[in-house]
């Protein structure tokens, strides 16, 4: 499911969080909606950028992280994955693509984000627009615009 076809989306320009709330080693989990409505996403850090997903395994439908604000994030050979702790796939950032586990091929969904003078908000996403990469693309967690 694309994130903007979520039905308690938040609107483009929504405020995630400020760059300096995002671990270098670890998630942040956002509810953008209300307990009653939820919009649950997360964002990461890949190297010097930023990267936000549903907070949802494409295959089991359950959250990625043990407990609030702890994910496995694990770096190897210069790569960063989030590990999901229920059935152990692995997710590569900042694509979200499964690279390993029962999941294969599939990818986490992407919330495109943007930053500007230190907030983290929505970015805007064209009108029908697939995933494609001018839409998801990380951004530099600076501040600067890619």
């Amino acid at each position: 499911m694309r994130w903007d076809q979520h039905r308690f989306a938040p609107a483009a320009g929504s405020l995630v969080c400020r760059v300096e709330d995002v671990p270098p080693d670890n998630g942040l989990e956002r509810n953008l909606g209300t307990p009653q409505a939820p919009f649950i996403m997360v964002v990461f850090r890949a190297g010097p950028e930023l990267c936000g997903f549903l907070n949802r395994c494409p295959h089991a439908g359950i959250s990625l992280n043990f407990g609030d604000d702890v994910f496995l994030v694990n770096d190897s050979d210069g790569e960063r994955d989030v590990i999901c702790p229920h059935h152990s796939a692995l997710f590569r950032l900042p694509s979200g693509v499964c690279h390993d586990g029962p999941c294969v091929g599939e990818s986490l969904s992407p919330v495109p984000l943007e930053v500007v003078d230190g907030l983290v908000r929505i970015a805007p996403s064209q009108s029908g627009a697939t995933a494609a990469p001018e839409n998801t693309a990380p951004v530099p967690s600076s501040g600067a615009q890619p």
